[in-house]
């Protein structure tokens, strides 16, 4: 079992969706029966990172990173609120901003997007700018992704597009 202090911490996703019903179908909370689950704003859990839960006073169980600093204090001082929580079905995909900065060329934008569209995920917004006197550009660019595996390829492949200097998670 990974410690949270050993894992990295991560931007977040956000979760594509507020239906609190389709977040709980999502987790298996052991030893809760009926309880509203939701995931936390703090640190936007995403399938197949590890993740763990805590009882709030009033809203359920709140779904966290176990990376999540908000978490760790809170564990710290009420570690009786702590339950393992384990990924279920997953559905509807997750929304990340990532950030693209490479040397500007003809064809770059249409190589990108293509990548993108390959890789099954999709585009929710994009922006574009010309970083002035120095050749390159800057993207800004809202994905829908499945699963932090699928968004951890992507960012692989779009860092090895021809003249990217760097494709990073943005959050």
């Amino acid at each position: 079992e990974a410690s949270a202090a050993n894992i990295a911490p991560r931007p977040p996703l956000r979760r594509a969706g507020k239906d609190a019903a389709a977040a709980k179908s999502r987790f298996t909370v052991q030893g809760v029966g009926n309880l509203l689950v939701q995931l936390a704003r703090c640190c936007h859990p995403v399938a197949g990172e590890p993740i763990a839960g805590y009882i709030t006073q009033g809203r359920g169980v709140t779904v966290h990173r176990a990376d999540c600093a908000s978490f760790r204090r809170m564990a710290a001082t009420h570690p009786e609120r702590v339950l393992p929580v384990e990924w279920g079905q997953a559905g509807g995909g997750y929304e990340v901003d990532v950030q693209i900065t490479a040397a500007d060329r003809k064809w770059l934008l249409k190589d990108i997007t293509n990548l993108i569209a390959q890789a099954d995920a999709h585009v929710l917004d994009i922006h574009s700018e010309a970083l002035r006197d120095s050749g390159r550009a800057r993207f800004r660019l809202r994905l829908r992704v499945a699963d932090y595996g699928q968004l951890s390829m992507l960012l692989g492949k779009l860092d090895a597009l021809p003249g990217v200097e760097e494709a990073m998670r943005q959050g």
